[in-house]
């Protein structure tokens, strides 16, 4: 009885292997190319206020997904959470005004009206790559575009 149910399974192991198709598609466009590319914007107006003077704000954008990540990095000493927020929502507020604008828009013809977080915001420090010893704090937040 085992080797009827061992032959019979080998019968048709061998019977799929020779009629096994290969792995070439019959469809010509079937090797569809994807732009995952990011976008690096450093936004004009930062959105800072005056007494913030080491503070950045940068854009992440990835058009394929409409996601974006925004930091904002600043050193460790003067880093209030209340300003980095502040500093990030001015940003996202001008990118969605900039994406209706088809003069100034790098959204490449995409209309975002509105956004939603995608995870919480994270706050990291880390010192400074050079010998200087320096502390930075970056913000950062993930949101995706909605159209």
């Amino acid at each position: 009885m085992k080797r009827i149910i061992a032959a019979i399974i080998s019968l048709f192991v061998v019977t799929g292997f020779s009629f096994a198709q290969s792995e070439v598609s019959a469809l010509p466009d079937d090797e569809i190319k994807v732009d995952l590319t990011k976008k690096i914007i450093s936004p004009k107006n930062q959105h800072l206020e005056p007494e913030d003077k080491t503070g950045k704000v940068v854009i992440e954008y990835i058009p394929m997904t409409d996601e974006a990540r925004v930091y904002y990095t600043c050193m460790y000493e003067s880093y209030e959470k209340g300003r980095a927020m502040n500093a990030i929502l001015g940003c996202l507020e001008d990118f969605l005004a900039d994406s209706r604008n088809p003069e100034v828009s790098v959204t490449d013809g995409r209309e975002y009206y509105r956004y939603r977080y995608m995870d919480k915001d994270r706050e990291r420090y880390y010192r400074d790559k050079d010998n200087r010893r320096l502390k930075w704090t970056e913000y950062s937040v993930h949101v995706k575009f909605i159209r």
